[in-house]
């Protein structure tokens, strides 16, 4: 890693759990941690190891804050904490302040067009995202079609580019690296829109829409705005789960009236508890919220 990026330090780095628990012995156990060992407790094999070194920067790292993880004293505690810049800590009334020096830098001589047709918002928009020629720095010119390509009569005042902006909203909020409640989504893990990268494509129609005077992306939930914004709270409830059948193993969980029935819920969904990082050995009923 540090042979190809030169932002990466040196460490220390620690062996971590997916939930962020210090590798030291096997889960509920006293034996010394080994990965064969650890197959033979969750019955599958690792998926992978990942490194998570302090301010690495990309495109990525930008959406999906990297997580510092640092000793304590040498203590078998570990802090996980958002790794953010002390340039982006910015308070809300700074926001208004950057967002119009922002739209300063905007030449409005220069333009990027986007042809845009009225069934299929999202294809035209992502053409005229990755087309060579954009940049967020012109101004914005768009043409409405229909579906026989037949342009709408008239020029772009500004009209044309605030309602595509509008629209452009509205159909990221349809896109499947959300899920959740339609005013309030969070972001999901997606294959294709890893491949495609739609992540990095959603955060830049985003910035655009704002800095050009459309609006922002108005349903993300509350605890995403805070996670992504450095802040630490986090209020979402096990109802803010879409997933039927996760919804319905979680509500089990939740509702377990014993340490016995909560242990046998825990080892018949370990495989779905492993993946999500919250897989633990308990001792008691209190422990179900962790």
């Amino acid at each position: 890693m540090k042979t190809f990026d030169r932002n990466v330090h040196g460490g220390p780095y620690v062996l971590l759990y997916p939930d962020g628990t210090k590798i030291t012995n096997i889960p509920g156990t006293e034996v010394p941690f080994t990965l064969n060992e650890y197959k033979e407790v969750v019955g599958k094999a690792y998926q992978r190891i990942t490194l998570g070194p302090r301010n690495i920067r990309s495109k990525y790292t930008q959406l999906y804050a990297p997580i510092v993880i640092e000793d304590k004293d040498d203590s078998d505690s570990v802090e996980c904490s958002h790794d953010i810049p002390e340039d982006t800590k910015v308070d809300q009334q700074s926001l208004s302040e950057i967002t119009a020096n922002l739209a300063l830098e905007i030449d409005h001589r220069a333009f990027s067009r986007f042809n845009i047709c009225r069934s299929n918002i999202w294809d035209g928009a992502v053409r005229g995202f990755k087309r060579a020629t954009f940049s967020e720095k012109k101004d914005i010119l768009v043409k409405f079609s229909d579906d026989e390509g037949r342009f709408e009569e008239g020029f772009d005042t500004g009209g044309p580019k605030r309602e595509f902006l509008s629209l452009l909203m509205k159909e990221l909020n349809k896109r499947p690296i959300f899920d959740g409640l339609v005013e309030s989504r969070y972001l999901v893990y997606n294959s294709t829109a890893i491949r495609e990268d739609e992540y990095y494509l959603a955060v830049k129609m985003i910035a655009v829409s704002i800095v050009h005077g459309g609006p922002g992306p108005n349903f993300l939930s509350e605890d995403l705005v805070s996670y992504i914004s450095g802040q630490s709270s986090f209020k979402a409830s096990v109802g803010d789960i879409t997933d039927e059948e996760i919804g319905k193993v979680l509500q089990e969980i939740q509702n377990s009236p014993s340490v016995e029935i909560l242990q046998d819920l825990m080892t018949r969904n370990s495989a779905m508890l492993q993946t999500a990082g919250c897989f633990r050995h308990v001792r008691s009923c209190e422990e179900e919220k962790k």
